[in-house]
């Protein structure tokens, strides 16, 4: 396959160097892709200051990209009153993309636009709208959350989780955006294994399966920390606090352990405050540390001295950057056996607690933690495929199939690509 140097129109609404989540997926692709073809990023104007800083420190990276800024509309007190008002102010700015990328590729004649971020497919943008072959993705947000859980999740949660499990149904057989956006891809990119049953059975396109998170080779491999029973096992949770990364289940599992186990819990946010009241209500608040929202550095500073990594999420539109994370680092990792962890995670780096009911799989929980407390020569044995487990999910090892997939787009005229020429997972 061709992989000549390409000229590639990037959409990152998201994109910055200093953050995780959105926009770091957002700066990796870009300067993943700038390495391989010359690159146009759009990007929305808050992102300007930090990327700005971040190439005046490293300026061979600015070698073969340039950022185009738009700036989008804001209405604080609306936002706060209704979150959803900040979809019509994302079209909008999609649209304002969309015209502004008219003017580059009359200047530039791109061979194909890629919409990378936001990752949500409710606004895939406009630039689909251009005569040159469309790349989508990965997106997310088709997943549904599991009905029996929401009950756990408090009222709130309950609600809200309700009421987006009913909005996605009707999305992703109606948005006529999305429809029009995916008859036009070239290739649709999924983040998760759900994503790709949805987009095959609704949308009748064959996707591919690309985490939107990644990890890079480590010059100085941390050693697998080792445990000694005499001691807690430490178990490392990260997220922001809100009730879908539901840490409550993780909190109901302590009373039921054997091992001492202790919790170290990473991130903050709305229900940072009820998780506190629960561990002191359950009486196992000397056994969980929260340590709020940290620099990370000192995240990583705590998860190299853990034994083990949770993961209670239960509903994620795609892979956190914290999994690969824990999994370079030699965690293993229990998780929830959905979304798209249920494929990230395997028997080789962790354990995976089937979907039943809170109270069930609270307790499932614990009998995972007091297994890995117990038994040292299998949670040595986890680690070490934790540490290769994570070598599949490498920046190099995406752009390796990207550039298969733009090479591909290039030489076709909005074909369908065939399903052939690419692994179904990276």
């Amino acid at each position: 396959m061709n992989t000549k140097r390409l000229k590639v129109l990037l959409c990152c609404y998201a994109c910055d160097p200093t953050q995780g989540s959105e926009p770091g997926v957002g700066w990796q692709f870009a300067r993943i892709i700038s390495q391989h073809h010359d690159t146009h990023v759009i990007v929305e104007e808050k992102f300007k200051n930090n990327i700005e800083l971040y190439t005046n420190l490293h300026p061979e990276i600015s070698k073969n990209i340039t950022f185009h800024y738009i700036k989008r509309e804001r209405h604080k007190i609306l936002r706060k009153m209704w979150p959803p008002s900040y979809y019509s102010y994302y079209r909008k700015w999609q649209r304002e993309a969309y015209q502004y990328a008219k003017k580059l590729h009359a200047e530039h004649n791109f061979d194909l636009v890629h919409q990378i971020t936001l990752a949500g497919y409710r606004v895939p943008g406009f630039l689909w709208k251009l005569n040159i072959p469309f790349i989508w993705g990965p997106i997310g947000g088709l997943n549904q959350t599991s009905w029996r859980l929401l009950p756990g999740m408090g009222i709130y949660g309950c609600i809200f989780y309700t009421f987006r499990n009913l909005i996605n149904l009707f999305q992703k057989r109606w948005s006529k955006t999305a429809h029009q956006a995916a008859r036009k891809a070239h290739t649709i990119i999924v983040s998760d294994p759900d994503a790709s049953h949805v987009i095959c059975n609704i949308w009748k396109k064959a996707p591919l399966i690309m985490r939107e998170v990644g990890v890079h080779p480590s010059s100085s491999p941390r050693e697998i920390q080792k445990h000694n029973q005499e001691t807690p096992l430490r178990v490392c949770w990260a997220g922001v606090h809100v009730p879908r990364k539901a840490l409550n289940l993780v909190i109901q599992a302590l009373p039921l352990c054997s091992q001492k186990i202790h919790l170290d819990v990473l991130g903050a946010g709305p229900c940072s405050s009820s998780w506190q009241k629960l561990a002191k209500k359950l009486g196992v608040e000397h056994q969980v540390t929260f340590h709020g929202k940290l620099p990370h550095n000192q995240v990583f500073d705590i998860m190299s001295r853990s034994h083990a990594f949770c993961l209670s999420s239960i509903s994620e539109g795609g892979t956190t950057s914290i999994v690969m994370e824990a999994l370079q680092q030699g965690l293993p990792i229990i998780s929830l056996n959905h979304c798209a962890y249920a494929t990230v995670i395997d028997d080789s780096c962790g354990i995976k607690i089937s979907i039943t009911s809170p109270k069930q799989i609270s307790a499932d929980f614990a009998l995972a933690l007091d297994k890995l407390a117990s038994d040292e020569e299998l949670r040595i044995k986890l680690a070490e495929g934790a540490k290769k487990r994570s070598k599949q999910f490498t920046w190099d090892s995406k752009m390796a199939i990207l550039n298969r997939i733009y090479a591909n787009a290039a030489q076709s005229s909005y074909s369908s690509a065939p399903d052939n020429i690419y692994s179904n997972e990276c």
